[in-house]
């Protein structure tokens, strides 16, 4: 039933992240407040900008922002119309940007406009983007991954705002919200045409205050609102999860490159299935965004030999700097990995290594793509900047960006409608996970024959 309710899980996650890398932006928002997919180094919600620019200058990250969000999406913060932040900005591009920047386009472009956001399309790079103040702490908590809110996943399908899936023993999971029920008001405001990450923030908020949601369900071919009145409490949102499968196989998924604790987690996770004696592991990156670029060098080193390369990072200058696995407890088990179209930046560079130093194989289908490295600076007034500062190539030396990591086996899951269930009630099982439990069980019998 794991393996059914797995797979549901998945193809709730697709509606918002398909729509993410094909429309407007990462539309995908974890537990009611996410906003932009991005990391940066935590911070309080509360802390001062000379903080915030202590934590977070020069901190490399990778991040899956499929193109900035535009003036219409989100909304003018006050550095909008500041041209000394604007100037800032620019600064920035000509000195960190990946490659030379036209600062007469730049300048003509925010003259013209008067929008950094504006001004940054002159890039055509869809990972450099502003962010306002409210969306720069947003990123925070979001990175952070412990926030005041109601703890539901929220994206944006067939133009609505969606519930994906409330995170359970939340205030929204108590509250019985369901995954496809649209939230058409919040406190009142109704949720057409709102950006997602406006939307994100009006549900967030101090714990024990209340915010109330309309909601529209299909229920019993009839469609039904209602009103839910939900008490915000602390979330914290779990970045890695497992349980041991049949015949000793592990099963570990890393939902993102987020959170100050995410190597704890997995290491203790880990560490619990070696006690169960663990024979073989399965790593799901599936729907994997991506995240702090330092997080996946540290998730890499648990399965590469101290020394092994890991990824290598080309700046402006075109010289190469390679990144190597460090010391440490290793997984020592065979091991298979599960990518999909959505995984991307960070968890590429985990499955590219991982694969180019052939300790394990991947399955699933071909991944996102991204090949690029962001660097958040904030700004003087407390927004912040995403600007793309490098390149990077897998472990071989290969360039995934726009291209993907191609499985060594291929494996699709089957579309909604095309699967045959044994019931109506049964889901689709997950033929991925199914393959890659298959793989394991051969590689574990052949190590007993040799």
């Amino acid at each position: 039933m794991r393996r059914y309710a797995r797979a549901i899980c998945s193809l709730l996650a697709a509606f918002a992240v398909v729509a993410a890398l094909g429309l407007s932006g990462w539309l995908h928002a974890p537990a009611d407040c996410a906003g932009p997919l991005v990391d940066i180094p935590a911070g309080s919600f509360a802390q001062t900008q000379a903080q915030a620019q202590a934590q977070a200058q020069a901190q490399t990250q990778t991040q899956t922002q499929t193109r900035p969000a535009s003036p219409a999406e989100s909304s003018a913060g006050p550095a909008e119309g500041n041209t000394l932040v604007a100037l800032e900005v620019i600064n920035l591009l000509k000195n960190m940007y990946v490659s030379e920047v036209d600062v007469a386009a730049l300048l003509k472009a925010y003259d013209e406009k008067h929008s950094i956001a504006d001004m940054l399309a002159v890039l055509n790079d869809p990972y450099t983007r502003y962010m306002d103040p409210a969306q720069y702490r947003t990123m925070q908590d979001d990175m952070r991954g412990t926030f005041d809110g109601i703890g539901i996943t929220v994206g944006i399908r067939d133009g609505q705002l969606t519930v994906v899936a409330p995170l359970k023993g939340t205030p929204g999971d108590r509250a019985g919200l369901r995954s496809m029920d649209r939230i058409k008001f919040i406190d009142g405001k109704s949720t057409k045409d709102m950006a997602l990450e406006y939307a994100v923030s009006l549900m967030k908020g101090k714990k024990g205050t209340e915010v109330v949601l309309g909601i529209e369900r299909d229920e019993d071919g009839k469609t039904r609102f209602f009103e839910v009145k939900i008490i915000r409490d602390t979330i914290r949102v779990p970045h890695v999860a497992s349980e041991m499968l049949e015949d000793g196989i592990g099963y570990v998924q890393i939902s993102s490159f987020f959170g100050d604790d995410t190597m704890d987690a997995l290491n203790r996770e880990l560490d619990a299935l070696a006690r169960q004696e663990m024979r073989g592991l399965i790593l799901d990156l599936r729907y994997n965004p991506g995240g702090s670029f330092p997080l996946a060098i540290q998730v890499a080193s648990r399965f590469l030999p101290a020394g092994a390369p890991v990824v290598h990072v080309v700046g402006r200058d075109g010289r190469r700097v390679t990144y190597y696995s460090g010391r440490g407890p290793k997984v020592t088990v065979p091991v298979v990995v599960l990518v999909n179209e959505a995984s991307a930046s960070a968890s590429e560079i985990v499955a590219g290594a991982l694969q180019d130093m052939k300790v394990a194989t991947i399955v699933g289908v071909t991944t996102f793509g991204k090949g690029l490295v962001q660097t958040i600076y904030p700004l003087s007034d407390g927004s912040a900047v995403s600007i793309t500062t490098s390149r990077y190539l897998t472990a071989g030396g290969h360039s995934i960006d726009k291209k993907g990591i191609v499985p060594d086996v291929v494996v699709s899951l089957p579309k909604p409608g095309d699967a045959q269930k044994e019931s109506p009630q049964e889901a689709p099982r997950d033929v991925q996970l199914d393959r890659a439990i298959e793989i394991l069980k051969a590689k574990i019998q052949g190590r007993k024959a040799a």
